[in-house]
């Protein structure tokens, strides 16, 4: 459930075949990566168009790629640090053993 809470998936109820690694998921993968590639680079033909230009698409195409794989590696592959403790308090198992005992 923490590991849940930390994708944003916490409020979600798996159905059938949906866990890590499932076809769904694959997808939703396959999905944002082609979804990147065509908005950013119809933007760039666009831009192209107005402006009389060659070199938007490819811009367009590249910041759409990078924009979707960065994408897929926040919501799939990046596990957060942990966090920090805080000044004065317990920094682990062992400070907490010696307050209680």
């Amino acid at each position: 459930m923490a590991q849940d809470s930390l994708r944003g998936d916490a409020g979600r109820t798996p159905t059938r075949g949906s866990g890590p690694g499932s076809p769904g998921e694959a997808w939703t993968v396959l999905s944002h990566l082609i979804t990147g590639f065509l908005v950013f680079g119809l933007a760039g033909w666009g831009l192209d168009t107005l402006l009389g230009t060659r070199w938007f698409l490819l811009v367009g195409l590249l910041s759409g790629g990078a924009a979707s794989f960065a994408l897929i590696y926040i919501r799939y592959l990046y596990v957060p640090p942990d966090p920090l403790p805080r000044p004065g308090g317990p920094a682990g198992p062992e400070d907490r053993k010696e307050q209680h005992g």
